[in-house]
Order: C-alpha cells, then sequence, then structure tokens
C-alpha cells in the first residue's frame, strides 16, 4: 500500500469532525456527581456528541425530553428535587441541536445512549421515529426493562417501545469506523463510555457518567452514584480503567457532566453550547 492509499486508509476509520452539543444544564449536588462532595447546586451540563465518520453522522448520547420540565406537568419536581434543569431553546433540546447544524435524526447514521437515565433517554423518540439504529449494552436494557424505576431515574416511556431499534452490545465494540464504545459499568449495569480516534491524529474519551467531573480526574475520585449497590466495586473499577486507557493512548480524558471542561476547549468552536 502507498503512502497516499495508507493516508486514505487511516481517514476512513477516523473521525472527521467531532462536535460538543449542550443539551440542557442540570441543578445537581456536588454529591451526587462526586463521591464525598458536598451539598453546593452545580449547574452541569447534560451532553451529547455528535461525530463525523466515513459512513455519516453518529449521535452519541440524547439528552432529556423537556416536556417534562415545562408548563404545569405535576411530576416535574420529582425528576428534579435540586431545581429544574435549564434548556438552551424553547424547542426540542435534541432537534433544535441538530438544527443548529443543518441536521435532522434522518442525517443520523448510527447513535448511541451511554445509559438509560432519563438525561440521556429523552430524544430516543426522534431515533426511532427516523429509524435511527442505536447501540445500548445488553446489561444496560436488561437492567431498564426488567428492574429499574423512577427512583432510579429510569423513565421506561423514553426507551421501552418497539419502534427503537437497538444494536445490543457485549463489552467493548465499534460503533462505526473511528467510534468505538468502552465498557465502563457501575454508575449503572450497563454504563458505557466512548473513544473517538480523530483523523488529526488525537484521540478522545468521552466518559460520559463513569466520570463526572473534572475534579474526579484530578482528584481521582469516584462518582457519587451507582444504581446497585454491589456495582460499587465496578465504579472504581471502570473510572481507573479511563484513566489508564487516557494515559496508554495519550487521549484527552472529558468527564461527563462539568460545567468547568465541557465543551473541551479544542472542540468548542463546533459546539452547540
Amino acid at each position: 500500500m502507498d503512502a497516499e492509499a495508507s493516508t486514505a486508509s487511516a481517514r476512513d476509520q477516523s473521525a472527521t469532525e467531532i462536535i460538543c452539543l449542550t443539551l440542557a444544564w442540570d441543578q445537581i449536588p456536588e454529591s451526587i456527581s462526586l463521591e464525598g462532595g458536598s451539598d453546593q447546586i452545580l449547574r452541569e451540563p447534560v451532553i451529547a456528541i455528535l461525530v463525523r465518520t466515513s459512513v455519516g453522522w453518529v449521535l452519541l448520547d440524547t439528552g432529556t425530553d423537556a416536556r417534562r420540565f415545562r408548563g404545569d406537568n405535576p411530576e416535574r419536581d420529582l425528576y428534579a428535587p435540586a431545581g429544574l434543569p435549564e434548556f438552551p431553546t424553547e424547542g426540542d433540546p435534541l432537534l433544535d441541536a441538530l438544527a443548529a447544524h443543518g441536521l435532522t435524526p434522518a442525517d443520523i447514521a448510527f447513535a448511541a445512549v451511554s445509559h438509560l437515565h432519563f438525561d440521556h433517554s429523552g430524544g430516543l423518540r426522534h431515533l426511532a421515529a427516523a429509524g435511527v439504529e442505536v447501540c445500548v449494552q445488553r446489561a444496560e436494557l436488561a437492567f431498564a426493562l426488567a428492574e429499574a424505576g423512577r427512583e432510579d431515574a429510569y423513565l421506561r416511556e423514553d426507551y421501552d417501545s418497539a419502534s427503537i431499534r437497538w444494536r445490543v452490545l457485549d463489552g467493548d465494540a465499534v460503533i462505526a469506523p473511528g467510534v468505538d464504545a468502552v465498557s465502563t459499568p457501575g454508575h449503572t449495569p450497563g454504563h458505557m463510555s466512548y473513544r473517538v480516534r480523530a483523523a488529526n491524529g488525537d484521540t478522545w474519551l468521552f466518559a460520559m457518567d463513569a466520570i463526572d467531573l473534572q475534579a474526579g480526574i484530578d482528584l481521582d475520585r469516584l462518582v457519587g452514584t451507582w444504581a446497585r449497590e454491589q456495582d460499587k466495586p465496578a465504579v472504581r473499577t471502570s473510572h481507573d480503567r479511563l484513566i489508564a486507557l487516557a494515559r496508554a493512548e495519550d487521549a484527552r480524558l472529558v468527564a461527563g457532566h462539568c460545567p468547568v471542561t465541557w465543551p473541551p476547549r479544542e472542540l468548542a468552536t463546533r459546539s452547540a453550547c
């Protein structure tokens, strides 16, 4: 293979564009996002990532269904005890974020959801309507359908639908060229993070809720919540795995709900924040 062909092949297996989306801001006590944290309320971003690959656009996570927190919904405070989330527009967070980049759900080739808490699953209905295949871990979907309830921040109406085209994963997997699922259970039984390899040689590790805050990385402190008590050891294992991967691959590790470091400065110029 000559140098030109080799470069083209590498580009085909890499992401050519990464766009940060901020779909909401939640009011969250620090103790939720950092074990041993304070009661201070943080304004935390609800994030998603758009990645352009050789097979098309890939959407990583889908944000919150804003309809729950608008109008006179009698249940809205149940899901936001520290204060209602803020949204960047008056419309649908995911649809408006996509539209800001000239896209609709029909333009998405593949999608993934790191886990099925309601601040990550709220846009699944749009992907279902467009027939987009959505990657999810088998353990996450099984837990969400069989065990989890509203008290665990799982809202079945977001994800329990025959119209969602699930692609069920078992551990690490390729989502699309340049985009990998990294199994990081603990926060939830089937949580996954994402690795994105960019065409310029950069590697990005999006921790999602395996590590919420930059302080968790800097101070080696775990995320503050997990769905099942027996999963707490996995929180440490997954935290350590991401730190080790970032070191081994010289990758930028991005915390999933950090108001200080989201969006990463290097990607902010294409952000919808």
